[in-house]
């Protein structure tokens, strides 16, 4: 039998959203989803009967279905030119492929100007605006920041591309259409209580921030998260006890963090705590409130 540490015990603690009992805040990321239902993008955990000391903890596992959406309000918008008309165009919420967005972004042109022929290139991974209508000066500006459509198109912040007369223009960078590459998980209560940290000129330094987790599958599959590096744990600065907590998920490379509407679908965590032991001379005796049903887990 492994010898049992004195001084700290290992807690698993599992999470599902529609577990919470209550919402933690008030508002998605560019989502038109009705307010009451935050709770479950957003939820709010409640843990009191256990009076967990704890000196040490990290997010073990995650399972995110990939039901958000990764054109928002935040990052739809574009200005084009057609001639001395400057249009802003808004792309609506959702999730694309490039095919798919290439079609959006044709009819949308479109209107502001015809002649217009938008395609996408699975080899190059850019897209391709060609236009018809001339001969003036047309292109694309996007404004400095990260709230505009500049990723998802394959362009620059803060740059204008234009050319006079009909022709080509090709994303100047690869695209993105299909959205960030990672998520953050994030707790308004917990995330800056670890040295989970960003650089400056990120989202923030000391922020919300517990976990970086890789988007691996594409839309309407499962984000599956284990935790690479197990052994290690985040001391737990501030307070030793939680009895509520919240937590979130935001899109990579968001400086603006926040919360993804996950639309009502249950999403989970198992957390791993690193507690202080209630009995620290006899093993054998366990606090009562480590205990299952009124029988000790030591034998």
């Amino acid at each position: 039998m492994a010898e049992l540490n004195q001084v700290f015990e290992y807690v698993e603690l599992c999470l599902d959203s529609w577990d919470s009992s209550g919402a933690a805040g008030n508002s998605f990321e560019g989502s038109n989803s009705p307010t009451n239902q935050i709770q479950y993008s957003w939820p709010q955990f409640y843990f009191n009967s256990k009076k967990l000391v704890i000196a040490g903890m990290k997010v073990i596992s995650a399972e995110i279905p990939f039901v958000f959406d990764t054109v928002s309000t935040r990052n739809n918008t574009f200005t084009f030119r057609s001639g001395g008309t400057f249009t802003t165009i808004t792309i609506p919420a959702g999730t694309y492929t490039g095919t798919t967005l290439a079609t959006q972004l044709q009819t949308l042109i479109q209107v502001a100007s015809p002649g217009f022929l938008v395609t996408w290139s699975a080899t190059t991974l850019r897209f391709t605006f060609t236009f018809s209508g001339g001969p003036f000066t047309w292109g694309f500006t996007f404004p400095p920041g990260r709230q505009s459509a500049y990723s998802l198109m394959g362009f620059l912040p803060n740059s204008t591309t234009e050319i006079f007369n009909n022709g080509s223009i090709v994303s100047p960078t690869v695209a993105s259409p299909t959205g960030p590459y990672y998520l953050y998980l994030n707790s308004r209560t917990l995330g800056s209580l670890i040295n989970f940290n960003l650089p400056d000129g990120a989202a923030s330094g000391a922020g919300p921030e517990l976990c970086r987790i890789p988007i691996n599958t594409n839309y309407g599959g499962v984000i599956l998260y284990n935790d690479p590096d197990p052994e290690k744990y985040f001391d737990f600065f501030i307070g030793n006890q939680i009895t509520s907590f919240d937590f979130y998920l935001t899109a990579g490379s968001d400086q603006n963090q926040k919360p993804l509407d996950m639309k009502c679908v249950p999403w989970s965590l198992k957390l791993g705590l690193l507690c202080y032991r209630d009995a620290t001379t006899s093993l054998g005796k366990r606090p009562a409130s480590m205990m299952k049903g009124g029988t000790s887990m030591i034998k």
